[in-house]
């Protein structure tokens, strides 16, 4: 039995190899494409290549195999196309892939990181002495 190329589950090294550029390609899109993504969203940026890739696989055998089974029932590859779809979704939020995660970023007003040593830096508003105790 000769190793499989092609499909979801590529074991072949040269099957590897191939998914890998396509991969690195996407994520390169993806970061000349969208400028706000800093060099800590690529490993988001890869899952969410590699998620496109393989679900885009899924969708083209299920094309060519139709949703249902012999009998009748959806395959269980739909479901499985499902949830790859939706973890992708989640992923596409978080590196500001939709209208609205693009409008939360723009409202944060920054691009980098929230710093907590320099808020914690920073001197208080109130004196500890004016903690207000509790009522009795």
């Amino acid at each position: 039995m000769s190793e499989i190329t092609h499909g979801l589950w590529v074991k072949s090294r040269n099957g590897l190899k191939l998914r890998d550029r396509k991969v690195s390609r996407l994520v390169q899109k993806m970061r000349t494409i969208m400028h706000w993504l800093e060099p800590a969203d690529t490993p988001t940026c890869r899952a969410w290549a590699e998620l496109e890739i393989l679900a885009g696989e899924v969708c083209a055998a299920l094309r060519s195999m139709g949703v249902l089974n012999a009998q009748g029932e959806a395959r269980r590859l739909l479901d499985d196309y499902r949830k790859l779809r939706a973890t992708q979704i989640a992923l596409s939020r978080e590196l500001g892939m939709s209208p609205a995660s693009r409008m939360a970023l723009r409202a944060t007003g920054t691009k980098t990181a929230f710093d907590l040593a320099a808020q914690m830096a920073q001197p208080d508003d109130e004196p500890d002495d004016a903690v207000e105790s509790e009522p009795q």
